[in-house]
């Protein structure tokens, strides 16, 4: 035999490496017998990051406690009596209520039945109750363009909501962003708060039916005339699953 020419130290050495080697991939195949079981596994990201991801053998898991978001769209107008009135005794209310739960995509659209036309690189637009309503719509455009959501700018959206002059809309932004002054004056006064208006007409253009009547109450892509006079209640009920303060509130209604 060819073994019988191996020395006694070589053939030592041999079996060492050939028992280590055994060793070594017993405790590979036991690695990967124990990370088998687990739902995720690791895979490389197109950015070469290690992400987790689920076999596509495993259906996702649906929670039956899985609570729904709704978008409320209000499509509205500085100097609208409806819409202050709606701003005062209904919008106020449902979101000190609401908002809080953090379920409502809130959506402020000030335009109304205003028109916008293109000039040049500009927009010269004309609003429902005069220029002064346009200055203000443009206002409201830019704090919402600015602030984006809705706990920062809708405190002073609703405190701008039927003023009767621009310098009074402005000590809105003066109590709320004191330090945004100047860009929020100059942003409504100029071409940047006529181009936010216009987009704003944009957006309430592509609504169907056509608005006729302002404000323009929208939750979740339908428009509900009912919520004019009680949003709350009319928000609570689009929610699923209504969560504990919606019922307390629908519980006083009874």
């Amino acid at each position: 035999m060819i073994s019988a020419h191996i020395r006694p130290s070589t053939r030592n050495k041999i079996r060492k490496y050939i028992y280590g080697s055994l060793i070594l991939i017993s405790i590979f195949l036991l690695y990967r017998s124990l990370n088998s079981n687990k739902n995720g596994e690791m895979g490389i990201g197109r950015n070469g990051d290690f992400i987790e991801y689920v076999p596509k053998a495993v259906a996702p898991t649906i929670k039956e406690s899985v609570e729904n978001m709704i978008k409320l769209d209000i499509y509205m107008e500085a100097q609208c009596p409806d819409t202050s009135r709606f701003f005062r005794q209904q919008l106020k209310k449902a979101w000190d209520l609401l908002g809080r739960l953090n379920r409502i995509e809130l959506n402020i659209i000030p335009f109304g039945k205003a028109r916008c036309t293109e000039k040049g690189n500009d927009f010269e637009c004309q609003c429902q109750h005069g220029q002064t309503e346009c200055e203000i719509n443009q206002l409201m455009n830019c704090v919402i363009d600015r602030f984006g959501f809705p706990h920062r700018y809708l405190p002073a959206v609703l405190c701008m909501q039927g003023k009767y002059s621009l310098d009074e809309a402005m000590k809105c932004v003066t109590e709320n962003f004191p330090s945004e002054y100047n860009r929020m004056r100059e942003c409504a006064s100029g071409p940047r708060g006529r181009r936010l208006l216009a987009l704003s007409g944009q957006k309430t253009a592509s609504l169907s039916p056509a608005v006729d009547f302002i404000p323009w109450i929208v939750i979740n892509g339908v428009r509900n005339s009912d919520a004019l006079y009680d949003l709350t209640q009319n928000a609570c009920e689009a929610m699923q699953r209504i969560p504990s303060t919606c019922k307390d509130y629908l519980n006083s209604l009874q």
